[in-house]
């Protein structure tokens, strides 16, 4: 699913006071008082059950003037993002026509055939997918063994805050954050509207795997423009970025094995196993170096263990899940207002 969208497309437009995309201006001046910068404000545009994209005149990378969006696209048009489309063009296309629709702007046919051609710049997005456990309880669980079990590629532990755990803190790159859909509901609330429907029960069940690609990681992947996206690039993508995420279990050796760990790593390995996070206790360069060391005997030191009577209980197989077959739309909100299933493709259009 396509969650979140921070695009730019050409479209030609006035500028100023009294125009539909005016919100007014940020502006700096030098200190002889000398124009220095100026920038438009951000304006909003209401959707569905009050769910909000934010609109202003911008340009093109090539700089073209264009129109720039950002919001939540899904949630826009269905009022929640429990479950959406992944399908870019067709999003950005409906999110176009709406935006121009609701300003009284006609974009020119040769804007249009620049949309449908995907000449759209990309400057966010997040693809995410959702991975049904059944229940909120042995979602929360889940994440919590997550958090003493996974490592993500050249980023290492998440940062866990009990229902929410995020790789990539800070990455100007991007970022995965693995969360309960449910108590993400629970704490936002579902629109008055939609708290009747199956929504809430359907999202107790899901933990939610969300992948943030910002401007520079999409053009390194080839992805900042709207024309590199199929149908399925979004979830092809994901998958991708999912697969860096490590899941181990907890290797503890018998006393009779000790004997296999050089005598200077037992007290590394002593000290990991007693659930000490060895990535504090060590400059780094030491702390890889005995990691190396260690896997060679199949221990992973990146991985925080718990003592045994702290243990999360009921551990869910999580690399089964994680990589098996998201979960898909349910099949009682499809020709339903709950689920917008943009129709356009580039062959239609």
């Amino acid at each position: 699913m396509i969650d979140w969208i921070d695009f730019v497309a050409p479209l030609t437009h006035e500028t100023g006071p009294g125009t539909p995309f005016y919100a007014g201006e940020v502006m700096a001046t030098t200190q002889d008082g000398n124009l220095d910068w100026g920038i438009y404000k951000r304006m909003e545009l209401e959707g569905s059950h009050s769910a909000k994209v934010q609109i202003r005149s911008s340009q093109m990378d090539d700089g073209r003037q264009g129109v720039r969006i950002s919001g939540n696209v899904v949630k826009y048009f269905q009022g929640h993002n429990v479950f959406g489309s992944g399908n870019m063009l067709a999003l950005v296309l409906a999110m176009l026509t709406e935006v121009c629709s609701k300003a009284g702007i006609s974009p020119t046919t040769q804007e249009v055939t620049r949309w449908v051609h995907g000449d759209v710049d990309l400057l966010r997005v997040d693809c995410t997918e959702s991975h049904d456990f059944g229940s909120l309880p042995r979602v929360l669980n889940a994440l919590r063994s997550l958090d003493q079990t996974a490592n993500l590629k050249m980023r290492g532990r998440g940062s866990f805050n009990g229902h929410s755990l995020l790789f990539g803190k800070g990455s100007r790159h991007w970022s995965l954050t693995l969360y309960a859909k449910g108590a993400e509901l629970l704490k936002h609330k579902l629109p008055a509207a939609l708290a009747e429907t199956p929504l809430q029960a359907h999202a107790d069940c899901l933990l939610r795997s969300e992948i943030r690609m910002l401007s520079m990681h999409l053009r390194k992947l080839g992805l900042h423009k709207l024309s590199a996206w199929s149908e399925n690039t979004s979830a092809t993508v994901h998958q991708k970025h999912l697969e860096q995420l490590s899941i181990a279990e907890a290797t503890m050796l018998d006393h009779s094995d000790l004997e296999d760990i050089p005598v200077k790593l037992r007290l590394v390995y002593q000290a990991w196993k007693d659930g000490h996070d060895l990535r504090s206790m060590f400059p780094r360069p030491t702390f890889y170096r005995h990691r190396t060391a260690l896997l060679k005997l199949g221990i992973d030191i990146a991985i925080k263990q718990d003592r045994q009577d702290e243990a999360p209980s009921n551990v869910v197989p999580l690399r089964v899940v994680l990589v098996g077959k998201p979960a898909t739309v349910p099949d009682w909100a499809i020709g339903t207002p709950l689920y917008f299933q943009p129709s356009l493709t580039r062959e239609a259009a």
